[in-house]
């Protein structure tokens, strides 16, 4: 029986030459080569990547593999180290466990631990839409962990080095941004009018929160930020449309101005006889 072939790499540093990500492409998608190399393995063996930058994996996403796998099986093979980390398929990991396989096809290839974060966070990056704060929060990964500049950072991963130092400048806003982000309650076109207003937290927490509340658009975002020192702007009303309907047909059932501000009500009356007036239509006064 022939042996099983291990792959070995020295290191990550020419990308589009005789690199892992090279090699873990060649396997998964030349079925011959992979057939030739891989192992099926114990499905609780497999352990996730300790280095994956990805966040959020999308459960409707994963259901449909989880559908296809059960009807094809597992067409590419899962990619892992000595240690049965997974080093690329994890999305074919979660979907196989959903879909009730007990083994799956492997290929095992030999990594350091700094040639495993460097891949994961490189395979992501080139091969897979991740959000842009994963991406940022990978790349202060490779920064951090492999002493990397962003020249040599955004060498590595195909992107020029403007795009590295925007992505990575989304670290600079306060946890509870970055995880509305991982959360998707907010665009990166909302978080980037907010990196120009870090040094007042504020108003930063101010047009955030109507960012969470009032669901305003990227558009809105820019002009609160652009007419940030106005003296009126703390207190100018950026609301959705549908508020905005209910205070004009309030304004006209009761023929005075009305305002609808975050948790705030405001009808304006002029006299002691307009507030009766007022009063009466809306019935708490007997005719």
């Amino acid at each position: 029986m022939a042996t099983k072939k291990r792959y070995n790499f020295k290191g990550l540093d020419d990308i589009f030459g005789e690199s892992v990500s090279d090699v873990v492409g060649k396997l998964e998608n030349n079925k011959a080569l992979a057939d030739q190399a891989k192992d099926f393995v114990d499905i609780k063996s497999l352990k996730p990547n300790p280095f994956q930058p990805r966040k959020v994996f999308e459960k409707e996403e994963i259901s449909e593999l989880s559908n296809s796998i059960k009807i094809h099986g597992i067409i590419q093979p899962i990619i892992i180290n000595s240690n049965n980390e997974i080093v690329a398929g994890e999305r074919r990991f979660r979907a196989a466990k959903e879909a009730g396989l007990t083994e799956v096809p492997v290929v095992k290839i030999n990594l350091t631990k700094i040639q495993m974060e460097e891949f994961a966070i490189i395979e992501n990056i080139q091969r897979v839409d991740l959000l842009e704060i994963e991406e940022a929060i990978a790349y202060k990964k490779l920064s951090v962990n492999s002493k990397l500049k962003q020249e040599e950072i955004a060498s590595r991963v195909g992107k020029s080095r403007s795009h590295v130092a925007n992505i990575m400048r989304l670290l600079n806003l306060p946890d509870y941004v970055q995880n509305s982000l991982l959360e998707k309650k907010l665009t990166m076109g909302h978080a980037k009018p907010l990196l120009t207003i870090l040094s007042d937290k504020d108003f930063l927490d101010y047009v955030y929160n109507r960012i969470i509340k009032d669901d305003i658009t990227v558009r809105e975002v820019e002009q609160l930020v652009k007419n940030k020192n106005t003296d009126v702007v703390k207190e100018k009303k950026i609301t959705n449309p549908n508020i905005k309907n209910l205070e004009n047909k309030l304004m006209r059932k009761l023929g005075t101005k009305v305002t609808i501000d975050s948790s705030k009500l405001s009808i304006k009356y002029t006299s002691i006889d307009d507030l009766n007036r007022i009063l009466e239509i809306l019935g708490f006064i007997e005719e």
